[in-house]
């Protein structure tokens, strides 16, 4: 099984990703709700993918059981905190989309991890920082310490030199929040709330499903996908073949509000 992430840039602050699923029945096509939807927030990175090729680049956001036969679990997986290089593009990955296989409900990675601005450095960093957040983590969030006060901390701990290819301190603000956010969550059961802690925003009366239906009305970021499906797949890729599973929010797990979505091909 093939699946598909497509990352539609509009500006470098603001991206959306996608994800397409090939020999699965349609889910909220066919009147699926989330709420019968299986769904976990942040799933172990070994639970996610294949190896640890990727480990330092993407982030497990959450993972969805499918109510079908074989109780198929996908993943919305992000990549926020890396710029990518356009001249390590190939037909597996790009700076317009990603493709994994789908392996025992695990992603196997079938890029160029050079695409990656940095990759070799991010690992080296994600290590220091994954280790010093394992000790440290519950201090950061008692004294909820700000994203430009934890940079600073880390920055002093790493002796990476500083490279206009890797923006570090975009790596580490993003390795942060995402942090921030899934260690508060393990203790409280409270999703999304890292801005309130580590910024003083108010509590959002909303709660989060989580995952959202996608919508293609004109005003959603699927519509635009939609209208350019011609430019931004190969020609091997039919966007009209494919049905929609949800997407999740990019803001509710970072401040790079970049949103997932996940149509689903009907095979």
């Amino acid at each position: 099984m093939t699946i598909l992430k497509l990352r539609q840039a509009n500006n470098p602050e603001s991206t959306t990703k996608l994800a397409y699923i090939r020999e699965l029945p349609a889910i909220l096509q066919n009147h699926q709700t989330q709420q019968e939807m299986k769904i976990e927030l942040y799933p172990t990175f070994d639970s996610v993918f294949a190896d640890e090729q990727l480990k330092g680049i993407f982030y497990p956001l959450c993972a969805i059981e499918l109510n079908d036969e074989k109780n198929t679990k996908l993943f919305f997986v992000s990549s926020n905190g890396i710029w990518t290089n356009e001249s390590n593009s190939t037909e597996n990955n790009n700076n317009t989309y990603t493709k994994f296989n789908l392996i025992g409900n695990k992603y196997q990675f079938n890029g160029n991890i050079e695409l990656y601005n940095g990759y070799e450095t991010a690992k080296q960093i994600f290590q220091i920082l994954e280790t010093d957040f394992e000790e440290n983590g519950k201090k950061y969030l008692d004294n909820k310490t700000k994203t430009e006060e934890y940079i600073n901390q880390a920055k002093s701990k790493i002796s990476i030199p500083e490279s206009i290819e890797f923006d570090i301190d975009y790596y580490i603000q993003t390795f942060y929040e995402f942090s921030i956010n899934k260690l508060n969550f393990q203790l409280t059961t409270e999703f999304g709330a890292f801005r309130g802690i580590i910024d003083g925003w108010g509590k959002s009366e909303k709660t989060s499903p989580i995952v959202y239906e996608v919508s293609s009305d004109n005003n959603s970021s699927f519509a635009d996908i939609e209208i350019n499906a011609e430019y931004l797949f190969p020609k091997s890729i039919k966007l009209t073949d494919y049905e929609k599973i949800g997407q999740v929010i990019g803001f509710e797990f970072f401040t790079d509000g970049n949103d997932s979505m996940k149509p689903l091909h009907p095979y």
